[in-house]
């Protein structure tokens, strides 16, 4: 980890944000995505996210599918234009979905930026006196355009705030919340995400962040949460990697020597909004699973003997 000197010199931009009426100073350096926090005077240190304790979830199946469909997708074009398959080719066909990472940072970089400046728009924030025009890449345009669709569909809209900094100084943990707002008359915090599909995980992030706000309100004021997901793909691109999924799914049946049972794909979803707090109890358990992620990720920390070898 970088010391807070040679921090500063390689990365000088910074946000910065003062919380708990002055005892907490967080300094976030974009370009790193580092928190560096200083409570009640003390020297600045760098703080984990709230995302990074979450990342100990286990996600290895549905990533394996999809990189699984990258080197696919990759070797076929290939075939299809004729070229005979190297080493170079194999290895290269293997990180498809490394590339494919960067690319889908991008989109939603496009949208979550988009958003912030559409709600300080709304809020009528000095400087954001225009609606922002659209995203340039097309897949965000989408996810856009169905976000302002079910806008529509709600009785009533109010933005409270966007890409706002909260900290735990209980459980010392930072993290960003990207909208807070009324909802049809409840107060609620919402997170977006640029995926083809809602994973649990946005339960653990949104409680924790709800809970860290409100630890520094001294008061529950946050009645409901919503994940606000946006399409990563076009309708057409969204259907024809399904198809290919399914070819994956098919061969990986004959080789195992199984029967493949087809199914239906769903339905495409530009945008997709999912309120998590239907029933009553709900915010408890998730931010006790959160609780639960963060203890194992600190524990794994600590016993990693690649690390730790001495532990």
């Amino acid at each position: 980890m970088a010391t807070k000197e040679k921090k500063t010199k390689e990365e000088k931009k910074y946000t910065e944000t003062i919380l708990y009426g002055g005892k907490v100073v967080v300094k976030f350096y974009e370009d790193s995505h580092q928190y560096w926090v200083s409570v009640n005077g003390s020297p600045f240190k760098r703080k984990s996210g709230a995302t990074t304790y979450i990342g100990i979830k286990d996600k290895s199946t549905a990533l394996g599918i999809w990189q699984q469909q990258m080197t696919l997708d990759f070797l076929l074009k290939l075939i299809d234009k004729g070229v005979n398959i190297n080493e170079d080719l194999a290895v290269e066909s293997v990180i498809q979905n490394d590339i494919a990472k960067d690319d889908a940072v991008d989109i939603g970089k496009e949208m979550h930026l988009w958003l912030e400046r559409y709600i300080k728009f709304k809020l009528k924030k000095k400087g954001y006196e225009k609606m922002p025009e659209m995203p340039e890449i097309k897949e965000a345009v989408t996810g856009v355009n169905g976000f302002l669709e079910c806008e529509k569909q709600q009785k009533s809209v109010k933005y409270v705030s966007s890409e706002r900094v909260v900290y735990s100084m209980e459980y010392d943990s930072i993290g960003t919340l990207d909208v807070e707002f009324i909802v049809n008359g409840l107060y609620c915090l919402g997170d977006f995400k640029s995926s083809n599909g809602l994973y649990n995980s946005v339960r653990m992030q949104t409680a924790c962040y709800a809970k860290y706000d409100e630890e520094e309100r001294k008061k529950k004021v946050y009645k409901g949460r919503w994940a606000l997901r946006f399409s990563k793909y076009t309708e057409k691109e969204y259907y024809r990697r399904e198809e290919r999924k399914k070819i994956i799914k098919a061969h990986i049946a004959r080789i195992k020597g199984k029967d493949f049972k087809d199914y239906d794909i769903p339905p495409y979803q530009a945008f997709e909004a999912k309120f998590l707090d239907k029933n009553k109890g709900m915010f408890e358990d998730d931010f006790d699973a959160f609780l639960h992620a963060k203890a194992l990720y600190e524990w794994d920390g600590r016993t990693d003997w690649y690390r730790n070898p001495e532990y």
